[in-house]
């Protein structure tokens, strides 16, 4: 048993035809079957689907014990008549019993194919560890090959420059994914500059929307646990290929009371890591190349996560160094729990920043000394998660003073003034960090 794993739309369907394809030409094996499985695990489908890709007319006995022997008595005489088998089982998203489809226990000469978005399910089927083939998003040269491949341009053919320009930046925006570099180049074979350009414009401001709700809202929903949906929405606030350290997720979670039943910050150190292996394993997190205990969240999969907001109560805004100027849908202000802004070159907090239901606020100024509006916390009194990363005096006492309700403070690589008798207004505070501050005099 072999498995293909990966995130959605990433090319596990398509490379999994193109295997179905050679083991047809290259006649290694007498019969290959394949079956589509999805979400829909239910014995009798599956059964059905089984017999219908072996030409067998459908199985008169009604009890699943009673079909599932009579597909394993089909398979048994196939293997004693030395037929080899190839099974295909795509797109699996729960285990399946074997047993309830014939393949238990396993016929000689029989091989199994899964694809999956779960590497857990995958190993829960009995597929060994190291027979588990994770699939990855595409470097920039594939990415590349892929979409100028598709819409009928050489790489190497440079006679309009501009269009290869703004072919690279859709690219870019892609972040690798097969699905979404298939689906954009396609649209645009034959189009001229300008369709390119409108096309450029909306992947600038992320209208992807139908591509990434299609390729990731069932790997959402088929989370289980909530803690599980909890932590995933939460690391969409970061910013574009940002490591993200696993501590901050469960500061942040912790201040927010994301979790269920836990009381300690051990348990919620201890659930954190659960729920990012979780999401690892179903290809929602990736971890980081570049820094131990962190993960990254692809591009595509973080627009999922933030353009959920309107549906999922977790969901949260994020805004980037050229949306700077661009503040948060005015008819939206109640719904918006979390933001994370990230300033560069500014050096006064937005004075209109009124959201009463805030709950969590993260500030990254690149040492800007940024100026805040002295009531700012009385807007966003609710406030329960305040981080502020490589800022210069980035709060002065007299703001802390609404903000009763702030459990968790974290201060990262700030310069901060020598007065921090504020803390005793925080009657609330449960965690506090001054990573890498320091106090001047």
């Amino acid at each position: 048993m072999i498995a293909l794993c990966g995130m959605g739309g990433i090319g596990k369907t398509t490379l999994m035809e193109q295997l179905k394809t050679e083991a047809e030409a290259s006649n290694f094996f007498d019969k290959v079957v394949k079956v589509v499985l999805g979400e829909n695990t239910v014995p009798v489908a599956l059964q059905r689907a089984m017999e219908k890709c072996i030409n067998l007319e459908d199985i008169k006995e009604e009890a699943i014990d009673a079909r599932a022997d009579r597909l394993r008595i089909i398979f048994e005489g196939m293997s004693k008549q030395g037929k080899k088998t190839l099974v295909i089982m795509d797109d699996i998203w729960s285990e399946v019993d074997l047993k309830d489809v014939g393949l238990r226990p396993f016929p000689t000469g029989f091989k199994l194919l899964f694809t999956s978005r779960s590497e857990y399910v995958c190993t829960q089927m009995g597929v060994k560890t190291d027979s588990v083939f994770k699939l990855r998003v595409l470097d920039v040269a594939e990415a590349k090959a892929l979409f100028f491949g598709i819409v009928g341009i050489s790489i190497s053919d440079h006679d309009d420059l501009e269009l290869h320009k703004i072919g690279e930046d859709i690219v870019n925006k892609c972040g690798g994914l097969p699905i979404a570099l298939n689906t954009i180049a396609k649209s645009l074979i034959g189009k001229r500059n300008e369709a390119w350009k409108e096309t450029l414009s909306s992947l600038q401001q992320n209208v992807l929307k139908d591509i990434v709700h299609k390729v990731f809202g069932m790997s959402y929903n088929n989370l289980e646990n909530e803690d599980d949906k909890s932590i995933f929405l939460l690391s969409g606030l970061f910013p574009d290929d940002f490591d993200i350290p696993i501590e901050d997720l469960m500061r942040y979670a912790w201040g927010l009371k994301l979790f269920t039943n836990v009381y300690t910050l051990a348990e919620a150190r201890r659930r954190t890591i659960i729920c990012v292996n979780n999401l690892i394993h179903v290809n929602l997190l990736t971890q980081s190349k570049c820094m131990g205990g962190c993960v990254k969240v692809h591009d595509l999969v973080r627009v999922f996560a933030l353009s959920n907001f309107t549906k999922v109560k977790q969901a949260s805004i994020i805004y980037h160094d050229n949306m700077l100027d661009q503040w948060l849908i005015e008819d939206a202000k109640e719904s918006y729990d979390r933001i994370l802004l990230k300033s560069k070159g500014i050096n006064k907090f937005p004075f209109d920043f009124n959201y009463p239901n805030l709950s969590l606020l993260i500030v990254m100024d690149e040492y800007n000394l940024l100026k805040f509006p002295q009531d700012i916390y009385k807007k966003i009194e609710n406030l329960e998660v305040v981080c502020y990363e490589k800022m210069g005096i980035p709060l002065l006492p007299v703001m802390f003073e609404n903000s009763t309700k702030l459990r968790t403070l974290c201060l990262r690589s700030c310069s901060l003034i020598d007065d921090i008798s504020f803390l005793g207004h925080l009657s609330n505070l449960e965690t506090l960090s001054f990573v890498d501050c320091r106090i001047r005099r």
